[in-house]
């Protein structure tokens, strides 16, 4: 049984009382009546585990960023892009405080990063946990389209290079 699979029984049991998923060649066993709040709330037990699963795989490769430039300007929460990406390599102590480094395919690699307006480059600029504007790097034009469609609404475009 693989670890989906002890999910998904966990919750036909603690939230439908369904005691098991196997097939067991019956109807009084293999069906069941189900009150629709109770199928709303497994779908929400197994949506919110999906999400959780999602945050705790590493996404963010620390390598592989020779050679990008700015490509567009998005608004997010730091929080958000550390549910989504994990938490962010440091940058350079300077210019910039945090920066990611995705790259969906072997080919692509994306940067978020702050630029010039956090804490560590001057006082008057917040601390790096309350920056809701990141620079996006990358090698192509397209990088900033993709990143928002990864970021599933999270995140929202501002400018984009010309």
């Amino acid at each position: 049984m693989t670890d989906i699979d002890k999910i998904i029984a966990d919750i036909a049991r603690k939230q439908l009382r369904i005691e098991t998923l196997e097939t067991r060649k019956s109807d009084s066993l293999d069906f069941h009546n189900v009150s629709v709040w109770g199928l709303r709330t497994a779908l929400l037990c197994a949506f919110e585990a999906g999400r959780k699963a999602a945050r705790t795989k590493p996404r963010v490769i620390e390598t592989g960023k020779k050679d990008t430039s700015y490509r567009a300007t998005i608004e997010a929460s730091y929080q958000d892009l550390v549910e989504v990406w994990g938490e962010p390599a440091k940058g350079d102590g300077y210019k910039t405080e945090a920066e990611w480094i995705i790259r969906p395919t072997k080919r692509t690699v994306i940067t978020i990063y702050n630029y010039k307006n956090s804490r560590a480059y001057d006082y008057k600029y917040p601390e790096i946990t309350a920056v809701r504007e990141w620079h996006v790097g990358g090698h192509s034009a397209d990088v900033a389209d993709r990143l928002l469609g990864m970021m599933a609404g999270r995140a929202k475009l501002i400018h984009r290079a010309g």
